[in-house]
């Protein structure tokens, strides 16, 4: 056997690992679905039964239809994964400030109402990057769900954008720490969030306490020059 038929070209590398990670968050994703069925089906045999009292059927039909519309989140976590996986991301120039601006209106306001503070910071000067705007928004959103759980009154969500010399960085963060770790569900609604950037040849990190995430995309003119090379 000749000796160069062993090794792995870097593309199949790079699609062997990502497939791994998509058949990781599909199991995450299926587990998370085995325990609301579980409770769906006791709930609805006993539902069955004659001898239930009123007030004991009313219950159990209110904790049917709280797990009915749990497993519809996270069928809806899955199909979006599926999506990201089979679709290219349709990467365009776009400008970060109008990305931005009405994503923090709009979270001021939200989170107010809880008593959470929340800041913009953003540079007066900044090239556009590369992306897909729809799923940028769904990370976007995603994550800062994740941090709006985790924060308490008079706390503040930050979301931060800095350029980088071949991409631009947004992190979302609240820097205080609670102690407490992220649950099945949060992490169900980050790996949407990852699968979303990466989707996009972009970057993700994260830490848990205090929360933390970043997301990084190609900025535009790096994706300029690289096609320049490639000419």
């Amino acid at each position: 056997m000749r000796e160069d038929s062993l090794q792995v070209e870097p593309e199949s590398q790079t699609e062997s690992s990502e497939l791994s990670k998509f058949c990781a968050n599909m199991a995450h994703g299926l587990h998370a679905m085995a325990q609301p069925l579980t409770i769906l089906r006791s709930t609805m045999s006993a539902c069955v039964q004659q001898t239930l009292s009123e007030t004991d059927n009313r219950r159990y039909l209110q904790l049917s239809s709280l797990q009915v519309e749990r497993l519809c989140g996270l069928f809806d976590f899955m199909q979006q994964l599926v999506i990201s996986r089979q679709s290219d991301a349709l990467c365009m120039p776009v400008d970060i400030s109008t990305l931005l601006i009405p994503v923090a209106q709009e979270q001021k306001a939200s989170l107010g109402t809880a008593g959470i503070d929340f800041k913009l910071v953003i540079p007066d000067r900044l090239e556009p990057m590369m992306g897909d705007m729809d799923r940028t928004l769904q990370a976007l959103y995603a994550v800062l769900k994740i941090a709006t759980s985790v924060s308490s009154p008079g706390d503040t969500v930050e979301l931060t954008v800095t350029p980088q010399e071949r991409s631009v960085q947004l992190v979302i963060q609240n820097r205080r720490a609670h102690g407490k770790r992220l649950n099945a569900a949060e992490h169900l609604n980050l790996l949407l969030a990852e699968a979303s950037i990466r989707s996009q040849k972009g970057e993700y990190g994260l830490t848990e306490d205090p929360f933390c995430v970043s997301l990084t995309l190609p900025s535009e003119d790096h994706t300029l020059q690289e096609g320049q090379k490639l000419v």
